[in-house]
């Protein structure tokens, strides 16, 4: 770990490590205080194994059979602790620490932390050697071993090393990055990779002591230009295996490569793109190391970091770039994908555990995870590890389905998923390190800002190093989008919400400032605007083009593309406000079996010209497009037929239904009501039966017209049955009401139908008002009465006909109206005059009502 990262180290740990540091310390001063007690031959070994140890300590050689490394600073160390005492190994073990430092190329925090290991490792081991042969007395002091004596020597050198194993290992659990293995797991592991090493180690060493024993310190003389031969003959060796280490390092970085270029393509299909594999592996490769792990796991973490979704490509394209939630259906699909991966990368035979990283990163702490179910440290911990590094990026990157997460909320989601989902000791490391590993992710250039940006919708491929990838998502979105086309395309009905779609769907793929789409009009002879998006919508809306008449028409005519012509061949027979506006266009024709519906137009402000890419997608969506819409086309013919009366052109009696719901709807939401009229034509029949039924038809039509011009245009009127109307009006007042009845009773007695030999037909109609809620909260109840109230006038008007009403006083006279069973009323005793109208009364004392007649003989309410 590095200096700069030590405030993330616990207080205790630093107390600890400083304590180590200064026992370390005390030795070193310790063992050099007593460098001139040292005999003569003593100082020879002293400067041979400081040679030795200089020149080849950094080296070690490999033991095949024995599965352990003979390493030549152990040996030194162990050697010197046996002729030299605690402080000649005190010395040679900072020597070996030194050199082995400079090689490794530690940081300064960990090469610290090791020197001071590796000097109390050597001065504990050489105390328990001493105090073990002082016991029995093998020895006199702690400067050197003088018994040559084999038994003792194995058995001392047994105790030594175990002594310095142990020590290496205790002083290990203390550095702060070994936070993951539990202390079980740590032993277990240096058992088996660091105690054979020691072994052979200490038998080299009592070799060497054995020879210096036997030939005295002219061996020393001898071993000097062996050591200096030594070394330089490695170095050959070692220039030669870098040829060869170089030629596999390319092997291995092509093959490295490949794989990368392999997990990129597989994420671009995901639509995630070249940053997540990459930062991902920057993640699990900085938790390796950090936590200490072999070169092995590290190896498994770096490639399987790179192709952790391999198994994806067992996954349909709608299910991984869904916008949407999933379903358990399809929730299910996507969990194979560690299983189909294992698979897959289990053919290749990979050295290292791979495999078993890729198959359980999906694996939960808690054993709720897929596809195993394993639970705690049964997942393998690079699988762990990975699963960290491998959410984190999830998060804090843009998904099909969510946009991406901050920095902080990522934290919180993983510290809420520690003990549940993840590893909480992993989770603890990733983030008191995360800086570190971000600060790499930038280095490289992988940076948040910079992730997955897509490039602008439609744009034409380029040449550069990451092409291929946009390439890649553009046709696995281009696959989606054509997916979710055909979806929705097929269950929309609706022509606003096909076009909408239809409109935004091209958004994605091909870039433009204005879109119009223009479908023709019932004659066919032109092509109206129906649906516009972008700049100068509002202005474009219900625009009409002919055959012929700029692009657009030619697309038209033609029933073929027009692309990068003039726009301004568009502007040029209306909107010429716009000339100049636009860069670029592209224009096609939508049609569906072989039915010519209208044109799809582009217009740019920012292209110069729309390349063949563009008009390719631009043709696919349009033929899904154009069928879609001519479903909807005939869906909209089919439910006008349905909802209006194809006598009169007017809505019909299920297309009243509705509309009453509507108005019900606004009023309850306003607190408001509103009026339905009821009218009944007077003399229809006659007219049937004298001029014949065709007359009649073409009465009721120009009738139809004649009340629905009466109308304000928020006003509905349909053709209830027969000859019978009805009329909602919403918020009006009853005199509103009665000044429009007034004006509809005119207006058809005025209306005179030509039927030859100098004869008309004509008619009268007769109205009665009900109101909504006052008279019924139901279209039947409303209807029922207010048709009451239209057949009494035509009761009064029937008595009229055989009664003479005397005059009233001025313009005001006062009729009589008399409950029966408080449901109908019956005017007595002064007729109706030709125009009165009776609107429900209410109730007033006595059972009676008293209905007010104004000056345009209107019958109204008196309170």
């Amino acid at each position: 770990m590095e200096p700069s990262h030590n405030q993330q180290i616990s207080i205790v740990t630093k107390v600890l490590w400083g304590a180590v540091f200064i026992c370390a310390a005390t030795v070193l001063v310790y063992s050099l205080s007593h460098f001139l007690e040292f005999r003569n031959g003593q100082y020879v070994e002293l400067a041979v194994a400081v040679v030795i140890t200089a020149l080849l300590g950094q080296h070690e050689f490999r033991v095949p059979k024995l599965g352990a490394s003979l390493r030549i600073r152990e040996m030194a160390v162990f050697w010197a602790i046996l002729s030299l005492g605690i402080p000649g190994g005190a010395i040679v073990a900072v020597c070996a620490s030194i050199s082995g430092s400079v090689t490794s190329r530690r940081s300064k925090w960990n090469a610290t932390m090791r020197l001071a290991s590796d000097t109390l490792a050597a001065c504990f081991s050489a105390i328990v050697l001493y105090e073990f042969l002082l016991v029995f007395d093998k020895v006199t002091s702690h400067t050197g071993v003088q018994s040559a004596n084999v038994f003792w020597l194995v058995a001392g050198a047994s105790i030594m090393f175990s002594t310095h194993y142990l020590a290496t290992v205790s002083l290990g659990y203390l550095s702060p990055t070994r936070l993951v293995l539990n202390p079980a797991e740590r032993f277990k592991r240096n058992l088996s990779e660091l105690a054979p090493t020691y072994a052979l180690g200490a038998a080299g060493g009592v070799m060497l002591y054995l020879c210096f024993t036997f030939f005295g310190a002219t061996f020393g003389w001898a071993v000097f230009p062996v050591a200096i031969a030594a070394h330089f003959a490695y170095r050959i060796y070692q220039e030669r295996l870098e040829v060869k280490t170089r030629q596999v390092r390319e092997a291995s970085r092509v093959h490295l490569a490949t794989v990368e270029a392999l997990a990129t393509a597989i994420d671009a299909r995901d639509q995630v793109g070249m940053g997540h594999v990459r930062r991902t592996q920057i993640y699990a490769l900085g938790l390796g190391e950090v936590l200490g792990l072999s070169e092995s796991e590290m190896d498994a973490l770096n490639i399987g970091a790179l192709l952790h979704d391999i198994g994806k490509l067992a996954i349909p394209d709608h299910i991984l770039n869904k916008p949407g939630k999933l379903t358990p259906a399809e929730l299910e699909k996507t969990k194979i994908h560690p299983s189909v991966g294992a698979a897959i990368l289990d053919r290749v035979a990979f050295e290292s555990p791979v495999v078993p990283t890729v198959k359980y990163h999906h694996e939960s702490w808690d054993g709720s995870g897929y596809p195993e179910r394993l639970r705690g440290e049964q997942i393998p911990l690079t699988a762990r590890i990975l699963s960290v590094a491998d959410a984190y990026d999830t998060l804090r990157g843009a998904r099909p389905y969510r946009p991406p997460v901050g920095r902080e909320e990522a934290r919180r989601v993983l510290l809420n998923g520690a003990g549940i989902q993840f590893d909480p000791k992993i989770v603890d490391v990733f983030l008191r390190n995360l800086r570190e590993f971000e600060s790499k992710v930038e280095e490289a250039g992988l940076g948040y800002q910079m992730d997955d940006s897509e490039s602008a919708a439609g744009e034409a491929p380029d040449s550069s190093t990451n092409g291929y990838v946009d390439q890649i998502k553009r046709a696995n979105r281009e696959v989606f989008t054509l997916y979710e086309l055909a979806r929705i395309f097929t269950a929309s009905m609706n022509l606003d919400d096909t076009l909408t779609l239809f409109a935004r769907k091209i958004r994605e793929l091909v870039p433009f400032d204005t879109c119009a789409v223009f479908l023709f009009d019932d004659g066919g002879f032109e092509s109206k605007a129906v649906y516009t998006e972008g700049k100068h919508a509002t202005v474009l809306r219900d625009r009409l083009i002919r055959p012929g008449d700029g692009a657009t028409g030619f697309a038209l005519k033609k029933r073929q593309p027009v692309v990068n012509v003039n726009p301004n061949l568009d502007f040029s027979f209306g909107h010429q406000e716009l000339i100049d506006e636009y860069t670029a266009i592209a224009s096609l024709p939508l049609v569906a079996n072989d039915r010519l519906l209208g044109a799809v137009t582009l217009y740019s402000c920012t292209l110069t010209r729309y390349e063949d890419e563009h008009v390719r997608l631009l043709e696919t969506v349009s033929r899904m497009a154009a069928d879609a819409l001519l479903k909807s086309l005939y869906y909209a013919e089919t439910e006008s037929r349905a909802l209006t009366d194809p006598m009169t052109g007017l809505p019909n009696a299920r297309s009243l239904q509705s509309q009453f719901e509507k108005e019900v709807a606004r009023a309850n939401r306003k607190g408001t009501g509103f009026q339905v009229l009821m009218l009944d034509l007077d003399g229809f029949k006659a007219v049937n039966d004298t001029y014949g039924h065709k007359v009649g038809d073409q009465l009721l039509k120009g009738i139809s017209s004649v009340m629905l011009g009466q109308l304000r245009d928020y006003d509905f009127l349909a053709r209830y049955a027969g000859d019978e109307f009805v009329a909602i009006i919403p918020e009006a007042e009853n005199r509103s009401v009665n000044d429009l009845c007034v004006r509809i009773e005119k207006a058809v007695e005025n209306y005179e139908l030509p039927v030859g030999g100098g004869n008309v037909a004509k008619v009268g109609v007769s109205l009665g008002a009900a109101s909504y809620p006052q008279s019924g909260e139901s279209l039947d109840q409303i209807i029922i009465a207010a048709d009451k109230a239209m057949y009494r006038i035509k009761a009064f008007r029937k008595q009229q006909n055989k009664k003479t009403a005397p005059e009233p006083e001025g313009n005001e006279r006062m009729v009589a109206v008399q409950i029966i069973d408080d449901a109908e009323a019956t005017a007595v005793p002064t007729p109706l005059q030709e125009h009165d109208i009776i609107i429900e009364p209410d109730v007033v004392a006595d059972g009676q009502f008293i209905i007010e007649l104004d000056e345009s003989h209107i019958v109204r309410h008196v309170n």
